[in-house]
């Protein structure tokens, strides 16, 4: 088959959760013989044509990169070009009538937009999504306040979000009571001018749009459960969990557990985006109420250019701590020797994450967690066996547990080994293929 993978964004600037999944998707496909492409889009390049494709082939895959238009102002059509963008239109046309897909599977549309959809829909290419976050249902993907309160979604008038995106670049304001947002969208809608109508008309468009696709895949329950209680039709989803590439695990040699501070220090880890909702703050201030005789060794990965001015901040947060070692980021094929060489990793995020792979990846290794208790993370692990939970954002909770952990390393020790067995990426390949062949007419 002929197959199109389109994502927001890709290796080797990007590489988290969503980058990864599409990576070992289109290698596992191709593994199989089918024909695959990426289509990425990364940040407007000022440099270069716009909006404009370019192949190249990246480690051994084809991948097309879109060279979006700069991004609008809201008060220029941002917010309704953040989710649709004509211009956009007639190259994706282009490309799909040049490349003659037999299916287009949607892993994320932020920058492609739903003109990507409309483009798909008017050539005839049938159409799959996978959901990796809630972009199709809040415009910032994580339904979260800028203070790190679960949302539930937006209302019919909008005013939540216009509260939820206007507290991300003036933060004083997103504590003037809800009420107030819901009069200002009521009145502001009703100007011919105002760039608020498209977030009112966001959802509908949303639904509507995810009406195209044949089949919609949910790695877990809580997810569609969310798009469920969020008026979006869920006939057509169906549930697969990610699989996981296992290359370089069988290398590794037994883990060997902790057996005390008078071995060595316990190596503790985190892995992820270096951005707020993935909570790395919370763990360095857990380690610091250790304080600096702590015996233990904090190794965080993570990308400084994820958010450098967040980076900044937990490089001064860590500046007084001796224990904390930045790894910076690492390849995909090295994740299990990297986490081979951790006894412990913590997950401190504050949003409700989507089956974090990371996760997936320390539970197959057989590395004991510690996961903040929130929704889609903490079902992925078995608390009491595998990992211990901690409320999400409570440095002091967190701190107790591993200073636990350093006085009874046997606590440590039982938690060890017990991720059973994981659903693989040919797993994964297995479900896909079973379902494109009964999907595309070709």
């Amino acid at each position: 088959m002929r197959i199109l993978l389109a994502l927001h964004q890709f290796f080797p600037d990007f590489r988290a959760g969503t980058e990864t999944l599409a990576r070992r998707t289109a290698e596992e496909l191709q593994r199989r013989g089918h024909q695959v492409w990426l289509l990425c889009a990364g940040p407007h390049a000022p440099e270069l044509p716009s909006p404009a494709l370019r192949r190249e082939v990246w480690q051994g895959l084809s991948v097309i990169r879109l060279n979006p238009p700069p991004d609008a102002t809201p008060w220029a059509g941002g917010i309704g070009q953040s989710y649709r963008r004509d211009a956009l239109q007639p190259c994706f046309t282009a490309l799909l009538q040049d490349l003659q897909p037999d299916l287009l599977h949607l892993f994320h549309l932020r920058r492609h937009t739903l003109s990507l959809v409309d483009a798909a829909v008017t050539c005839g290419v049938p159409l799959l999504a996978s959901l990796t976050d809630y972009w199709l249902a809040c415009p910032t993907g994580q339904l979260q306040f800028p203070e790190l309160q679960p949302c539930s979604g937006p209302l019919p008038g909008g005013g939540n979000c216009l509260q939820h995106l206007t507290g991300r670049l003036l933060p004083p304001l997103a504590w003037l009571p809800l009420p107030v947002w819901e009069v200002w969208m009521a009145l502001a809608s009703r100007l011919p001018w105002t760039p608020f109508r498209a977030l009112r008309r966001r959802p509908v468009a949303m639904c509507a749009a995810l009406e195209h696709c044949r089949a919609v895949l949910v790695p877990t329950e809580l997810m569609w459960r969310t798009f469920a209680s969020l008026g979006f039709n869920t006939q057509r989803f169906l549930l697969c969990p990610y699989g996981l590439d296992l290359r370089g695990l069988s290398a590794l040699p037994p883990r060997d557990g902790w057996r005390g501070p008078e071995q060595r220090p316990l190596r503790v880890g985190f892995i992820g985006s270096f951005t707020r909702a993935k909570g790395p703050h919370v763990l360095l201030d857990a380690v610091a109420r250790l304080g600096p005789a702590a015996p233990l060794e904090l190794h965080v990965y993570g990308n400084p250019s994820d958010d450098p001015g967040y980076a900044a901040f937990l490089r001064r947060q860590g500046t007084s701590l001796p224990q904390v070692h930045w790894g910076g980021v690492f390849s995909s094929e090295q994740v299990f020797a990297v986490l081979g060489e951790l006894d412990l990793l913590v997950v401190p995020s504050l949003w409700r994450e989507n089956a974090p792979l990371i996760v997936l990846q320390a539970l197959a290794s057989g590395l004991p967690l510690l996961v903040s208790a929130v929704e889609g993370m903490a079902d992925q692990v078995q608390p009491g066996f595998n990992a211990l939970l901690f409320p999400p954002g409570d440095a002091a909770a967190l701190a107790a547990l591993l200073r636990q952990f350093l006085t009874d390393p046997s606590c440590l020790a039982q938690l060890q080994g017990r991720g059973g067995q994981p659903r693989t990426i040919t797993d994964y390949g297995d479900q896909l293929e079973q379902l494109y062949a009964r999907l595309s007419p070709r």
